[in-house]
């Protein structure tokens, strides 16, 4: 059993998210989860996939790093090229999935590979087991990541062969944290299983559009009750993750872009929502949306916490100083994706250490 992680954000990796994972020190509590979705980080760059990834888990500042190529991303018609091309080439082949994450085995002091099963596409049954023959021999450590929807089947696999230094990741999807009906059977199997650290993974921010959100107000369909720790010791599991603040990326392509900012208050765990007064604008992140959010009631209760969540280290927050004060452009629907994240993620990290966040069901 691990004894030390709390928390497990979860990403896929993109520029900003890139840029987050390169510079956020994330202490000796969070390990981030990075969902490998393309070959190559950038189109132009020559480098291998090993020397790309292992450079960049190298930058980390984490004590373990689980890493998934995840098998679930259905590759339709809108999803980037590059993607598309490495979920067939790669991903959707058990073996080829396995022979590039054992790419990454010269990092297994830090790697933690991810396996889930390929039930869904394939129909095989055993596909979880033979996932864990061709990656034991190179990583002491392995996640087992199974998505709620398909528990009954893929549990019995992972009771076999999980072992007690490994973690067994609970996936809601995008279900609520709260224990319904259909839930119940599957909480009480969680609740008895003890060989392992369990994490409880969700998506707090579902399938929201910025035009959609009512400026300055809380996000109603947003629910992030996975950090609570009364759903974490209802759901008889050790630690929790999501989506760090942010809508789970779909990997699509292009779109018109309408400025919002999803704004994450950690003295009510409640997201706030603020989009553009003229759509298509991106001059309206520094007009509109940085002004109302400074000004907002969420930043002078974070301000007047203690600890406070809003200070110097906080780089999403002091970003927005920056900008407000014309010390930066802030025309950029992705550098405003990039503060959301490093925001949430400084508040998750300042309630882990004021204990308001902690390991449950030890």
């Amino acid at each position: 059993m691990d004894k030390e992680l709390i928390y497990m954000p979860t990403f896929r990796y993109r520029q900003q998210e890139g840029l987050l994972l390169s510079s956020f020190d994330f202490g000796e509590n969070i390990y981030p989860m990075i969902e490998i979705v393309k070959e190559h980080d950038r189109k132009n760059n020559k480098k291998s996939f090993q020397e790309i990834h292992t450079s960049f888990i190298d930058s980390i500042k984490a004590k373990y790093v689980f890493v998934d190529l995840p098998n679930y991303i259905n590759p339709t018609g809108a999803v980037k090229r590059e993607v598309v091309e490495f979920v067939f080439k790669v991903i959707n082949k058990l073996e080829t999935k396995c022979e590039y994450i054992n790419l990454l085995s010269t990092r297994n002091h830090k790697i933690i590979p991810v396996i889930s099963s390929y039930l869904a596409k394939t129909g095989e049954n055993d596909t979880i087991v033979r996932q864990e023959e061709l990656l034991r021999p190179n990583y002491k450590k392995i996640a087992f990541r199974i998505n709620i929807n398909s528990f009954h089947e893929d549990y019995p696999q992972v009771v076999k062969i999980i072992q007690p230094q490994d973690y067994l990741i609970i996936d809601l999807d995008k279900q609520s944290a709260f224990k319904t009906p259909p839930l119940k059977p599957i909480v009480e199997e969680i609740k008895k299983f003890n060989i392992c650290t369990k994490i409880l993974l969700r998506s707090a921010i579902n399938d929201i559009e910025n035009v959609k959100l009512d400026h300055g107000q809380p996000i109603l369909e947003a629910d992030n009750s996975q950090i609570d720790t009364d759903i974490m010791k209802t759901f008889g599991v050790n630690a929790t993750g999501d989506y760090a603040g942010i809508k789970k990326d779909n990997m699509t392509s292009g779109g018109s872009i309408s400025p919002g900012f999803v704004y994450f208050d950690a003295t009510e765990n409640q997201f706030y929502g603020y989009k553009a007064s003229i759509k298509k604008s991106l001059s309206e992140f520094e007009n509109t949306i940085v002004p109302h959010v400074l000004a907002s009631g969420a930043t002078g209760r974070m301000l007047a916490a203690n600890p406070s969540f809003l200070t110097e280290e906080n780089w999403g927050y002091k970003t927005l100083l920056r900008i407000n004060s014309e010390q930066e452009s802030g025309k950029s629907q992705a550098k405003f994706k990039r503060i959301s994240m490093e925001h949430y993620l400084f508040c998750v990290k300042t309630l882990i250490e004021n204990h308001e966040i902690f390991q449950t069901n030890i």
